[in-house]
């Protein structure tokens, strides 16, 4: 009988330990008209914005009226799993009993957070504070956070930006009481929370109202600014580009909207160190145009920007977000009776790369709209919005994804993601999970009663019923497949699937059904490979039409022999360096030499004594072009060979 002898790490102990957390964390719904309460027992939340954790999880920071008068300030985190990290009501920012407003919130390069928000002293007095917490719940800047202003105005708004160093700059927008003028200030603080700049005076106005400020950190000194200005109700789109030295900064100011324009809203983002600017704006009609702006602040698409669509009706709502080197922006058009979905990309140079007019995310009879769209990583856009298809008065959240081609990837009539009966959705927030896939998170007024509610969305569009801590290890003879599965539809099948070094593709080798409880699920399948060598394995979930594939998980599997093994180099095929591995019954000299397609002897790999055992060395392959070869190996008698690929 051929004794089999696995080598592979033993991991068992670890694996029960992990999947007893996972039983306990896997909470994201498998029902899109259920979902999954994320925040409970609020007041009436407001102001809700979220941010990834870029984990596959997510902070949560609104603004609730506290009963009876108290306006507070409160943040939650939530893992991949769908599962808070601390109290599931939420924590407030500061133990400040003074009215809070208006959060805003920023992602750390560290993976804290920070929040900023307001507070009202009195009727026309408000100054802004700031926050660094941690996914725990933990305050790092005292229990009362870190007042950034003492201005003795009222703030009218404030938008912030970090730095590759964490440093954060605040722009803000203060009026004085019974004064027309508005001003903006800037203030700088480091990481660790010291004002370093500020509050400098950039620019104020008496004669225009100033509002909707943004600010963008190019490099650490180095800023654009924008802002709108209202004159005789016409609002329009100015850019500064500044340069912070100590307390001093010089303030240009420059268009970007035509002076005919009444823009009605604005975001930009940077692309390396230009600035994006696209706005919406009232003419004849609702029309939507974008800007490049060079690091120099010259205008790179004209002096007028371009037009996002030509689509007839009314365009509005615009979204965006820059990819690779795209940008993908999706906006409501309103025609005749009915609000639908648009989307375009644009190549670095504002070309339109489909149709003219945009390519429609959803078209279907009632009003779409409030949609945000996010990029998953993977080449594909993804866009959420709020649907009145069925009732006018309720909308349900839908979900579409399109790939660089315009072509839409799930449902034409899209993906259900919280379809609650005659429940009140607003706040919609989208956020990617790292894997293709999204997180929804949303309000929801249901029977009376206001929550936070969040559904994930995995890239094949399907819910959380997912293959959970797929491992293999051996078995005696055999390899045991094995696995946990949480919130499965009833008519879920497992495709086990294996492959070795020598297959082309995957080889379904069994099939299983449901398990017996509603939770989660425990399966498992012992498979005979017949080859030596790597052997992978995945599982193929497949439900209602839709299927998500697992991670791949792999070993080793050796028979035990008087004779020598030689085995496949990995990868293969390969670009630059590959591992060869060989075994040895015994301690001898080996020689593996290396041959092109024609056999003809291109030079020798290694030639020197191993131990007996298991040994791998490392082949580099710069100097060969892209092509198949041969290495064969010699040790005694012994003569293998094999064939690799050099790719490009």
């Amino acid at each position: 009988m051929i004794k089999r002898k696995h080598i592979v790490k033993k991991y068992w102990l670890i694996t029960l330990i992990l999947f007893s957390s996972i039983a306990l964390k896997a909470q994201w719904a498998y029902d899109p008209s259920t979902n999954t309460k994320l925040v409970v027992n609020p007041y009436d939340p407001i102001n809700i914005s979220s941010v990834s954790d870029k984990n596959g999880g997510a902070f949560i920071v609104w603004q609730d009226a506290q009963p009876p008068k108290k306006t507070d300030v409160l943040f939650l985190h939530v893992n991949k799993d769908g599962e808070t990290s601390f109290r599931s009501d939420g924590k407030p920012v500061s133990l400040s009993l003074e009215n809070k407003y208006e959060p805003q919130l920023i992602l750390l390069n560290s993976g804290e957070l920070l929040i900023l928000w307001k507070e009202n002293f009195s009727e026309n007095r408000s100054e802004i504070f700031i926050q660094k917490v941690t996914s725990k719940g933990v305050r790092l800047w005292s229990d009362f956070g870190i007042q950034l202003t003492r201005l003795n105005k009222e703030i009218k708004q404030f938008s912030a930006e970090v730095d590759q160093k964490d440093n954060v700059t605040i722009l803000l927008i203060a009026q004085e009481s019974n004064n027309p003028t508005t001003s903006v200030y800037l203030i700088k603080l480091n990481s660790a929370g010291k004002v370093i700049n500020g509050p400098i005076e950039l620019l104020n106005s008496s004669e225009s109202k100033i509002s909707e400020c943004r600010i963008k950190a190019v490099t650490e000194n180095q800023y654009f600014i924008n802002w709108l200005e209202t004159k005789n109700s016409r609002a329009t789109l100015f850019f500064s580009r500044l340069k912070l030295n100590a307390d001093s900064v010089s303030v240009y100011k420059k268009n970007i909207s035509k002076l005919t324009e009444n823009v009605l809203s604005f975001d930009v983002s940077l692309i390396g160190g230009d600035l994006y600017v696209n706005w919406y704006s009232h003419e004849k009609q609702r029309s939507i145009y974008h800007q490049l702006i060079n690091s120099d602040g010259n205008f790179k698409w004209g002096s007028e920007g371009k037009l996002v669509t030509t689509k007839r009706g009314h365009n509005s709502n615009p979204q965006f977000v820059v990819s690779n080197k795209n940008i993908f922006v999706s906006w409501v058009n309103e025609y005749g009776n009915d609000k639908n979905i648009y989307a375009q990309l644009f190549d670095m140079k504002g070309n339109k790369i489909w149709k003219d007019a945009g390519l429609p995310v959803i078209e279907y009879e009632g009003d779409q709209f409030g949609q945000k769209v996010i990029y998953d990583y993977r080449d594909n856009y993804i866009v959420a919005w709020i649907d009145r298809r069925f009732n006018k008065q309720f909308g349900n959240i839908y979900a579409q994804k399109l790939n660089l081609s315009g072509e839409l990837q799930w449902a034409n009539s899209g993906i259900d993601l919280g379809t609650y009966t005659n429940s009140e959705k607003s706040y919609l927030n989208l956020l990617p999970d790292g894997q293709g896939g999204a997180i929804a998170i949303f309000k929801d007024k249901r029977e009376k009663k206001t929550e936070i509610y969040g559904q994930k969305i995995y890239s094949t569009g399907t819910y959380a019923g997912q293959i959970l801590g797929l491992k293999c290890e051996p078995d005696g003879d055999a390899v045991k497949v094995f696995w946990y599965a949480a919130n499965e539809n009833d008519d879920v099948v497992y495709e086990v699937q294996r492959k070795t070094v020598s297959d082309n593709d995957w080889k379904t080798i069994a099939d299983l059904r449901r398990g017996n409880s509603s939770s989660i699920n425990y399966y498992e399948y012992k498979d005979l490979p017949d080859a030596n060598g790597l052997v992978s394995y995945r599982v193929i979930q497949k439900s209602r039409g839709n299927q998500q594939v697992s991670e791949t998980v792999s070993l080793e599997i050796v028979i035990e022999a008087s004779d020598h093994i030689l085995f496949q180099n990995t990868p293969n095929p390969f670009s630059e360096t590959t591992s060869i591995s060989f075994i040895l019954p015994k301690e001898e000299f080996v020689e593996i030499e290396i041959y092109d397609v024609k056999l003809n002897l291109l030079g020798t790999i290694t030639q020197k004594i191993y131990p007996a055992g298991k040994n791998t060395i490392s082949f580099d392959a710069k100097r060969l072009g892209p092509g198949v070869y041969f290495y064969k190996m010699k040790a005694g008698d012994f003569v293998a060979v094999k064939k690799m690929v050099v790719s490009e």
